[in-house]
């Protein structure tokens, strides 16, 4: 089988496992976070102000920088890009505990902004050093198995981290975070990568925005040129307008119809984990038999159908059952765009590529959750609506991406 002929190389086992363990950690940051933003809110019954200030410091270092971090790690050796993103990460996290003891929640904010800042290189250096790691055809079964460690780690994190958080409290969280990162440098220490010729840095600072604008600039007519390319990140940027939906109006929902609300909300995550196991697997199964357009296609229906039965589910079960199939049609689309990204873009040009679809995805959630933040705030919408809006939006794109593509 592939996959265990994956697994057999070094190079992407280290990866793999440095992914599972920091992926691990985050399942506890977010909780921890959560928890502690609960706690210090002015308004603990009321929590909502506090918590729509997590968007805006998780995605606005990306947006901010996100393409001319894309442009520099195309110049940088990406596994030591890696090596000290994640030794960073560790720091950070780790230094949040003190930060929120005796800074309060805007210390603890801004060190996330920090850390997404950080997160900004990380992101388009991991998906940049795949290609460098296995063979072409061996690219679609490996992201699967990439989002495979992202999902159990996903399940494993949120379910131990609900419970850990509520018992034993926010710092352990972060505190085991943390630690999470400085093993995952471990691992990615243990790459070892094929030698390829890199662009040469420019020498001056003058030098460095000017390359660093050309560079942005090509990244950025190699997406809108490029059909393989738009359409995969088009999708994704959907995707993440619903995430921003969900993110708002769903959390309303949830609020309403479930008690213990960080362990809850840590059940529904491990449950979507399930989902994407699954998901991962069926991509991973048909992999190279099932063309990119239908996979983008089942991925964005899949998924709106699953926002609109979480709209009726009332009960515990059905939530969790909504979750695990949600699961499985975002995990087909995850790895499709992924690989079609991937095979339609030359190396020299990845990092620019991927920065671009991190900063159009997080524009887009950023602005949906502040929308509906400002019309639910308002009574425009409800919940519901805003939740099945978003859901009939990916029904409708799937339908586009299968016969749009196939037209053209």
């Amino acid at each position: 089988m592939t996959g265990a002929r994956l697994f057999r190389s070094g190079n992407f086992r280290a990866l793999w496992l440095g992914q599972f363990v920091s992926i691990f950690g985050d399942r506890l940051h977010y909780l921890a976070l959560l928890a502690l933003i609960v706690e210090r809110a002015h308004d603990p019954g009321n929590p909502a102000p506090e918590l729509a200030l997590v968007p805006a410091v998780s995605f606005l270092p990306t947006i901010l920088i996100g393409p001319l971090a894309g442009a520099l790690v195309d110049t940088w050796d990406t596994r030591r890009v890696l090596l000290v993103s994640d030794f960073l990460r560790g720091c950070i996290v780790l230094l949040m505990i003190p930060a929120a003891l005796h800074g309060g929640l805007p210390a603890a904010l801004a060190l996330v902004f920090l850390l997404y800042l950080v997160n900004s290189f990380f992101l388009p250096a991991r998906s940049a050093i795949l290609p460098d790691l296995v063979a072409a055809e061996e690219l679609v079964e490996a992201n699967s198995l990439a989002t495979l460690a992202g999902v159990a780690a996903t399940i494993a994190g949120s379910a131990l981290g609900g419970v850990l958080v509520e018992r034993a409290g926010w710092r352990w969280g972060f505190g085991i975070d943390a630690i999470t990162y400085f093993v995952s440098v471990g691992f990615l220490a243990m790459l070892r990568t094929r030698p390829r010729e890199r662009p040469p840095g420019p020498g001056t600072w003058s030098e460095v925005y000017r390359a660093l604008g050309r560079d942005v600039k090509e990244g950025a007519r190699l997406t809108v040129r490029h059909r393989l390319v738009l359409g995969p990140i088009l999708a994704l940027v959907l995707l993440w307008i619903a995430g921003g939906a969900l993110h708002v109006a769903g959390t309303v929902l949830l609020r309403r119809r479930m008690s213990g609300f960080v362990s809850g909300t840590g059940g529904l995550l491990s449950t979507l984990g399930f989902g994407m196991v699954a998901g991962t697997l069926a991509t991973a199964w048909r992999g190279g038999r099932r063309s990119p357009r239908l996979g983008m296609a089942l991925g964005l229906a899949g998924t709106g159908l699953s926002l609109l039965l979480f709209t009726r589910a009332v009960s515990l079960p059905a939530l969790l059952s909504v979750a695990f199939v949600a699961g499985i049609f975002v995990a087909i689309l995850l790895v499709t765009t992924e690989s079609a990204v991937q095979a339609a873009v030359g190396v020299e040009a990845r990092g620019r590529v991927f920065a671009l679809r991190d900063f159009s995805t997080r524009v887009a959630v950023l602005a949906a959750a502040g929308l509906l933040g400002l019309a639910l705030g308002r009574g425009w919408l409800t919940p519901g609506m805003a939740v099945g809006g978003a859901g009939a939006m990916l029904i409708a794109a799937g339908a586009a991406s299968y016969f749009g593509w196939r037209r053209a």
